[in-house]
């Protein structure tokens, strides 16, 4: 995810200000201000409890990115928002993430596992996002699929043919995520055409 996701976001960033007529460097900087907050934030931790703190900052930080990684990769794996003719994206739908209806993970991650809703209506509160049948549902809860994320083989192996299998994709490559390099040897190893 890094640095491509970074550098898409600065750029995206960049953009949402010149339509806005703000400048790069200002106050209306997104990203600016949360890494304003960070700094102002663990800066007051180091002076509070001096440098050695700056260890476990490290560490939370290493673990907080890999973790927000993680949830992307999984919350997302394989599933694409189609490119229209004027080369915007299509709107968010609810077919776009996966959900992980599971008692405990939606419990421990405030119904983030519902993260079809979250896509849907992102002003909604977490306590009222919704499961709905017919969206892509992870076979197992977030901590779970977590683990199995960590080791590629078994992850494909879990999930490649739930991908191909989808409602809204019914094997159509064209509609799917993936390597444009590994598009054929998938297309031959899931028997799909087209």
């Amino acid at each position: 995810e890094l640095p491509g996701a970074a550098k898409r976001g600065w750029m995206a960033e960049r953009d949402r200000l010149a339509r806005k007529g703000h400048g790069f460097w200002s106050v209306h900087n997104h990203i600016l201000q949360s890494y304003s907050l960070t700094l102002l934030f663990q800066g007051a931790l180091v002076i509070a409890f001096g440098w050695p703190v700056l260890l476990f900052l490290v560490v939370h930080n290493f673990f907080a990115w890999m973790q927000l990684t993680s949830a992307n990769y999984i919350e997302h794996y394989g599933l694409l928002r189609m490119r229209k003719d004027n080369g915007k994206y299509e709107r968010c739908q609810p077919h776009h993430s996966w959900n992980a209806n599971h008692l405990f993970s939606n419990l421990m991650l405030f119904q983030l596992e519902r993260h079809s809703d979250h896509h849907a209506n992102p002003a909604r509160p977490f306590q009222s996002l919704r499961s709905f049948e017919d969206l892509p549902e992870l076979p197992a809860g977030y901590f779970t699929m977590y683990l199995i994320a960590y080791f590629p083989p078994l992850w494909f192996k879990v999930m490649n043919q739930r991908v191909v299998d989808l409602p809204h994709i019914q094997g159509d490559f064209s509609k799917i995520n993936l390597d444009p390099k590994r598009a054929e040897e998938l297309k031959a190893r899931y028997s799909v055409s087209g």
